[in-house]
């Protein structure tokens, strides 16, 4: 009976939410690993190449704090793009088989497309 209703919840939770947001929370603190670190380094090229001991600092602190934050980040950003993809914004296409800044396997990537893109 135990068994039996931990399905019937997880049926229900997964009814109500779309492909990316499943998507992300699992595989979140893989993904935040990778992603936390590199989204660090892309908001400061200048910094990291005037003083390369940073990408060091950077490993060290950024992937274990990527792998803990990288299910909830996953979760919020794949239900942005699933709300996206509902209303036209975004195709699966680009979330799940690319890496641009819209791809599920960029949790930590959180940016709005501006005017220009």
């Amino acid at each position: 009976m135990e068994g039996l209703r931990i399905a019937l919840i997880v049926a229900m939770v997964c009814s109500l939410s779309g492909c990316a947001m499943i998507m992300g929370t699992a595989t979140g603190a893989l993904t935040g690993a990778i992603d936390a670190p590199a989204e660090t380094y892309r908001a400061n090229r200048d910094a990291f190449a005037e003083y390369p001991v940073l990408f060091t600092a950077d490993a060290l602190v950024m992937a274990p704090l990527g792998m803990a934050t990288g299910p909830l980040f996953g979760l919020v950003k794949g239900m942005a793009l699933d709300i996206q993809w509902v209303i036209g914004q975004v195709e699966y296409g680009d979330v799940f088989f690319s890496y641009g800044r819209e791809s599920i396997w960029r949790p930590h990537t959180i940016t709005w497309p501006s005017d220009t893109d």
